[in-house]
């Protein structure tokens, strides 16, 4: 570590002296420390070759505590800031590495992206690199490096761009949906999230099959039969202190656990909830999900008419896959760790009160006959011991709005699909997936905007105005 205090000493503004403090158990992480205070300057990751994979600088913390000042250095321009960086990829990331991104990431800092190259074809490997925050005065803010172990699949190329595109285009690549627009909503065709892809030799690419849970199953949600007590579902007693605030109304168990409504905005109600819970029994999926739309219902009504539900998240199961994946000796070595945390969060706080329960989310995605309205999509948080919710974001929509809707859209389906295709094109490319233990890299082209900054997000139905992501801006439709 000393070799790396030396080089990472240098990086810092004002090269203040540090050292690099880890655990005994995991070396691989390492605080940046001042060498003679208890102050943290960042964090740095190494890999098991003691080479650096992520390091975070807290310029804030060495400008405050040391004697130096950003104004002692000049801005520099964006040519000197690319070569800076590409010196500190050299150093320390893998040979060969290309810039491939260059942009400006708040009013101070930038954002360099590095990747290495299919050299055929002389296409980036996204992903492959590495990730270089700088601020105008050329100091690194923060780096990630990432793998460095790959594969490229090597299909024959039958198939060009243009070949590529018409096989793409050849169906409907459009759909309608709503949109809130200020004080109304709106039709609007937005592309498809199709996550495809055209391959080497012409066929459609699925990219979903690469993905753990690949699309969202949405399913019908059933009638309410049972209704709940609200003071149920929420934990609410009658010994509970009540305080109401402006947009606000919180039941009190404690300073630390309470049930807080939050109606600061008019059109969403979000429930905080971080009342205490004994672990013991867990109720069932089905239990949850019959307590969560009962309660989506007492809110909203009608539940089972305007929204689908999304396959449910559990929020345990993260930590089974995890445990997996380790093997008896980490098991037994992590359940040590977690007994020690547990005597001294027992010392610490005997009430338990930074516990927060294991939950399941049900996301509910509203739609008006028919049609999505993504912005109304709601998510309730059920915690599997105590049957309560725990956390809520409820989007209301306004009666009125839904009155003055138009149904009726002036610009067709047909119409809105020609102008998406019209406006992209296909380039060759490498998409990554994970293979066993390391990524492979497949040969294809991916759909591109044909004019830079002109990625469509989406179309008006009613006057075909045109929106992009990159500036939002709307273009008159023309016939």
């Amino acid at each position: 570590m000393r070799q790396l205090e030396i080089e990472l000493r240098e990086l810092l503004i004002g090269a203040p002296p540090i050292k690099i403090m880890t655990e005994e158990e995991m070396e691989e992480f390492g605080e940046i420390v001042d060498a003679h205070r208890e102050i943290s300057y960042g964090q740095v990751e190494v890999s098991d070759e003691g080479k650096i994979t992520s390091l975070i600088i807290d310029l804030e913390a060495i400008l405050e505590n040391n004697d130096v000042s950003l104004d002692e250095y000049e801005e520099l321009s964006a040519e000197d800031l690319k070569e800076i960086a590409q010196d500190f990829v050299d150093e320390y990331g893998q040979k060969n590495l290309q810039l491939t991104s260059f942009s400006e990431w708040g009013d101070q800092t930038f954002l360099l992206t590095f990747e290495a190259m299919d050299v055929q074809y002389q296409i980036p490997l996204p992903d492959s690199g590495a990730t270089i925050e700088m601020n105008k005065q050329g100091f690194v803010l923060s780096a990630t490096f990432n793998q460095s172990y790959y594969q490229l699949t090597h299909p024959k190329l039958t198939v060009d761009a243009d070949v590529a595109l018409m096989i793409y285009k050849n169906r409907m690549l459009v759909e309608l949906a709503a949109f809130q627009q200020e004080d109304e909503i709106r039709l609007m065709y937005y592309p498809k999230n199709l996550n495809e892809v055209v391959g080497a030799n012409g066929d459609i690419i699925s990219l979903n099959q690469f993905l753990e849970n690949g699309l969202v199953e949405l399913e019908k949600v059933p009638p309410v039969m049972e209704m709940y007590d609200e003071a149920i579902l929420l934990g609410i007693t009658p010994d509970m202190n009540k305080v109401e605030e402006e947009n606000t109304v919180t039941y009190e168990q404690s300073d630390q656990h309470y049930v807080k409504f939050d109606m600061s905005d008019e059109h969403q109600l979000i429930i905080d909830s971080t009342l205490p819970f004994k672990e013991g029994d867990e109720y069932t999926l089905d239990e949850l999900r019959k307590r969560a739309i009962a309660f989506l219902e007492s809110k909203v009504g009608n539940v089972s008419e305007h929204y689908l539900l999304e396959d449910a998240f559990v929020e345990e199961d993260l930590e089974d896959d995890e445990d997996d994946e380790l093997t008896e000796e980490e098991i037994e070595m992590l359940k040590a760790l977690s007994a020690e945390d547990g005597e001294d969060e027992e010392e610490d706080d005997e009430d338990d009160s930074y516990a927060f329960e294991p939950f399941v989310t049900f996301t509910f995605h509203r739609y008006i006959n028919g049609i999505p309205l993504s912005e109304y999509t709601a998510n309730i948080d059920m915690g599997i011991y105590s049957g309560r919710v725990t956390d809520a974001v409820i989007p209301m929509l306004k009666e009125e709005h839904i009155e003055n809707m138009s149904m009726e859209p002036t610009i067709t389906l047909e119409e809105a699909n020609e102008i998406y295709k019209d406006s992209i094109k296909m380039e060759l490319a490498r998409v990554p997936y994970e293979d066993e233990e390391f990524t492979k890299y497949e040969l294809c082209y991916v759909v591109k905007e044909k004019e830079v900054g002109q990625r469509i997000e989406r179309i008006d139905a009613e006057n075909g105005n045109i929106f992009y992501y990159d500036q939002l801006d709307d273009i008159e439709y023309e016939e």
